[in-house]
């Protein structure tokens, strides 16, 4: 038994039967089909032979088979003949007409909401891109199986009990809609489904009788995040009545609302925070994204189909995904890019970015054509203007409109006689570069013809765009009418400026109208400016009103006024609630107590909820859990969210997108982002110092500015020669071409200066306290060597070890603090094995019980104290230390951890100021 859906389903001139039962168990090898014998089996709808079954197609798991419809085969001459002489007739070929079934699924209406079977949902009508025309298939090509199916699956099959949303999110054209369609009709196939129009009153969909087994299909989400559209109240509503939710975002978007996190401040969450309606409905919805670009097991997918246009996209640039190429998007932006030129059209492509422009402000896509007219004339200016002999304005539009290869066009036409650009070329454009890179007259444009339910998105991309101007602008109708939203916009706006009194009049407007964030941001306002009896009475009004972040902050004020129990409780309960402001000061609380299990938990519920600071330190403990994969994405994710809140106006989000810059190594990119920061005022206690190319030891250290203090810059050079990039001593990775951070443990008349990954596992610091942590899995990483030294005329045997590669000790006198290697001059390390300076000459031969040397076939070893150090060694060398009856063991921090050891570097070994040796006897 199985579904076969006639029109949509046909491929290459054969049916595809859905499977509704598994495959039988293959008795006949992985590479051979369960199915196999089924060849020639008659396929029945009812009474009626429809087709014979013929092959089962590998890339759908043998969840489908294949048959070939009779109208192929009574058009075979052999096929009739055949029959004739068996049966005695020849076959029939019959058109059979079956009304829609009015019981089961009725297509039903609620106002201007229409409801329909999933099974009869049509591709195209619910966002699915059309593809080139090709003779013989459809303009939906077949669907190739996505990387993403089964997440997406498990998330719909959760949603079957519960309801809730399910938003999925990626570039224009990446096959978002297409992936989250073809999950719908395989876990609701059964189910009815609402596709709204973005305009629509969505409130009734509440009133539309029983929610169970319905579906809400919201495409491109940002268009129905207005006030009659999707709204925190009717998602509750909602989920309550078990209805799912699925909804796609294009990512520019998606990263606007997410980057919608609040002002001052990136770390303590007691700072003012946008309202974000739309935010908080995505942040609770479940997210997955979608990659554009295919991976090899997608295009191997795909290459097993014999559609010609799939054919043809794997022949395309890998630069771009292959439902980009199957809609047409690169295709349609080569056109546009290449239009402006002479005898090109280069006011139709001034029209197309203009329209592109516009709608990435965040106003309706669906443009009025004047506004578009207004605009395109800066455009065409840019380019060249009447050098470029541009064509008429009616050309213009014409070319413009002109649909391109069968599929689209570079504007569409919509609704009411307005314009929208092909969404590919606005994500495209959105992608390669940032919303402050548009000119003064979008925004102009913008503002004229904004309508309200879209002016908190657009002040979001003003925001974003650094034009906080605009925001205030397209925010005041709102706050003129007392609109929620509007007030706590406007508010958080003069916040970021330092207007705290004007700031404080919107918020407690919002707040008097019941939102909780205008009462949150009220206490924050009492917070900053150190009136913490009133900031605790606002943060308790909001948590009464349901304000999550202000469970965390009410803990900052409890902290603040000497109560530390019910500063620790109320991050608890913070955490337990999702809120990750609390859970990062809960998590820090418990690393103090040596809680690390609990603490790595309340860790990552905080850099799941973005907090930069937060998800740099999980990716450091997913790396001393050796997840380095998980970790990535982790840094990753900082580094996304402390860009958007740098953007939105927190300063310290450049201090953490440099420290993440750092952290893997790009250091250009850092000092970008750390002078964006002190633009806009932070005040770095940090500082990244660079050594000149010919400088052995460290290129780049990252240093507090109170051990520079306290070292001098002559000490801090030389403890910077003395170090070199190992592996890290917290998580052990290789520290490789990342900034290190250099973190000293001072033990009253010495110190440790020890080397970890910046931000992942610790930040620069002076650290003069009782608390000092060590890393149990990760150990210092040494380099040695064996040769012959020069001693006179002689040939000595020696091992050369530098003991310690990311370690160094500091030692205090009368003059301050002195840079040495671990087994330096002055070290404890150094006194306690009797090491003497190599350049005082050679040491005499002695045994004393504190070091042994060792032979082996092919190497040789030291045991010293607590250590054992060794190396291969040549015939030669065991001989000499045979005949010696030991060694020399040289101690020294000039030894890099690069390959081999030339001549050159032995002689920079033996001249180093800190080279330590002793004599070790031979142990047999």
């Amino acid at each position: 038994m199985g579904t076969l859906k006639p029109g949509s389903s046909i491929l290459r001139g054969r049916y595809v039967l859905d499977s509704a039962h598994s495959a039988p168990p293959g008795n006949n090898g992985p590479s051979q089909s369960p199915w196999q014998g089924m060849s020639g089996a008659a396929l029945f709808a009812d009474e009626y032979l429809i087709g014979v079954v013929c092959g089962d197609p590998v890339q759908w798991g043998h969840a489908r088979v294949e048959a070939v419809p009779v109208s192929a085969l009574v058009a075979d001459r052999k096929f009739n003949r055949a029959v004739r002489d068996v049966a005695g007739v020849e076959p029939e070929l019959m058109e059979i007409v079956r009304p829609t079934p009015q019981a089961g699924f009725p297509l039903t209406t609620s106002g201007e909401l229409y409801w329909r079977p999933v099974s009869e949902a049509e591709p195209i009508s619910f966002g699915i891109h059309r593809a080139q025309e090709s003779p013989g298939y459809s303009q939906i090509v077949e669907y190739v199986p996505r990387a993403i199916d089964a997440q997406l699956d498990e998330h719909l099959e959760r949603a079957v009990e519960a309801g809730g949303m399910i938003l999925l999110t990626g570039d224009s054209a990446a096959g978002k809609s297409r992936a989250l369609f073809e999950s719908m009709g395989r876990n609701f196939g059964d189910w009815e489904v609402c596709n709204p129009d973005p305009d629509a009153d969505l409130s009734s969909l509440l009133s539309a009788g029983g929610g169970a087994r319905r579906v809400v299909w919201l495409d491109d989400l940002h268009e129905y995040l207005h006030s009659e559209g999707l709204t925190p109240s009717l998602l509750d509503g909602l989920v309550s009545r078990q209805v799912v939710v699925l909804a796609t975002l294009r990512t520019e978007f998606y990263e606007h609302y997410m980057g919608e996190k609040g002002v001052p401040s990136i770390t303590s969450g007691a700072g003012p925070r946008l309202p974000s309606a739309p935010g908080r409905m995505i942040r609770r919805a479940n997210h997955i994204a979608l990659e554009r670009i295919w991976t090899d097991s997608e295009r191997q997918s795909a290459s097993l189909c014999e559609d010609p246009r799939l054919s043809e996209a794997l022949k395309s640039d890998r630069a771009y995904g292959l439902a980009e190429y199957l809609a047409a998007g690169p295709q349609v932006l080569k056109s546009w890019r290449s239009a402006y030129r002479v005898k090109g059209n280069p006011r139709g492509a001034a029209l197309v970015s203009a329209a592109i422009d516009l709608a990435r402000t965040g106003v309706d896509s669906s443009l009025p054509p004047e506004a578009v007219e207004r605009l395109h004339a800066y455009y065409l200016d840019q380019e060249g203007g009447p050098a470029l002999r541009p064509e008429g304005l009616d050309e213009a539009w014409n070319w413009a409109a002109k649909v391109v290869l069968g599929v689209t066009s570079p504007l569409v036409p919509s609704k009411g006689g307005t314009w929208k650009p092909f969404d590919y070329l606005v994500s495209d454009v959105a992608r390669r570069s940032h919303p402050s890179d548009l000119p003064d007259q979008v925004w102009e444009e913008a503002l004229r013809v904004v309508d309200d339910s879209r002016r908190a998105l657009v002040a979001t991309v003003a925001r974003a765009a650094g034009r906080l101007g605009a925001a205030k602008d397209v925010l005041r109708p709102l706050a003129e009418v007392d609109d929620p939203d509007g007030l706590v916009n406007l508010g958080a706006l003069l916040a970021s400026e330092n207007d705290h009194e004007g700031a404080s009049t919107y918020f407690h407007r919002a707040s008097d109208l019941g939102d909780s964030t205008g009462t949150h941001n009220m206490g924050s306002l009492c917070f900053a400016k150190g009136d913490l009896d009133g900031a605790r009475d606002w943060y308790t009004l909001a948590i009464e009103r349901g304000e999550l972040q202000s469970i965390g902050a009410l803990g900052l004020v409890s902290e603040k006024q000497g109560d530390q129990d019910q500063a620790v409780e109320l991050w608890k309960r913070g955490t337990a609630a999702g809120d990750p402001g609390s859970a990062l000061h809960y998590s820090d609380w418990l690393t103090t107590k040596w809680q690390s299990d609990e603490a790595t938990e309340a860790l990552r519920v905080a850099a799941d909820g973005a907090l930069p600071i937060a998800a740099l330190s999980y990716a450091g403990v997913l790396l001393r859990k050796k997840d380095h994969k998980t970790a990535n994405a982790y840094v990753s994710k900082a580094y996304d969210a402390a860009i958007r809140q740098g953007h939105l106006g927190d300063p310290n989000g450049y201090l953490m997108a440099g420290v993440t810059a750092y952290s893997f190594g790009n250091v250009q990119m850092g000092q970008e982002w750390w002078n964006r920061a002190r633009d806009k005022g932070v005040e770095l206690t940090w500082l990244v110092l660079e050594a000149p190319d010919d400088f052995p030891g460290l290129r780049h250290l990252a240093i507090s500015q109170d051990t520079l203090d306290k070292l001098g810059d002559e000490e801090t050079r030389l403890l910077m020669q003395i170090l070199w990039a190992g592996d890290c001593l917290d998580c052990g990775y290789p520290l490789k071409e990342a900034v290190p951070a250099l973190y000293v443990d001072d033990h009253y008349t010495w110190a440790d200066a020890r080397l970890f990954h910046f931000g992942l596992c610790r930040y620069p610091r002076w650290n003069d306290s009782a608390l000092t942590t060590y890393a149990k899995d990760s150990g210092i990483s040494w380099k040695s060597f064996s040769g012959g030294v020069p001693a006179g005329e002689q040939i000595v045997p020696a091992l050369i070890v530098n003991p310690s590669l990311e370690m160094a000790h500091l030692i205090l006198d009368d003059q301050g603090w002195t840079a040495t290697g671990t087994y330096g001059p002055r070290s404890t390390m150094s006194s306690g094995l009797d090491l003497r300076p190599l350049w005082a000459g050679l040491p005499p031969k002695k045994s004393d019980s504190l070091a042994w040397a060792f032979i082996g076939d092919d190497e040789v070893a030291v045991a010293a104290l607590h250590e054992i150090w060794s190396a291969p060694a040549s015939k030669e060398v065991i001989a000499l230390v045979k005949r010696y009856g030991g060694l020399l063991l040289i101690v020294t921090s000039a030894l890099g951890p690069e390959g081999p050891v030339t001549m050159e570097g032995l002689v920079g070994v033996l001249e180093s100021w800190d080279s330590m040796t002793r004599w070790v006897p031979l142990r047999t």
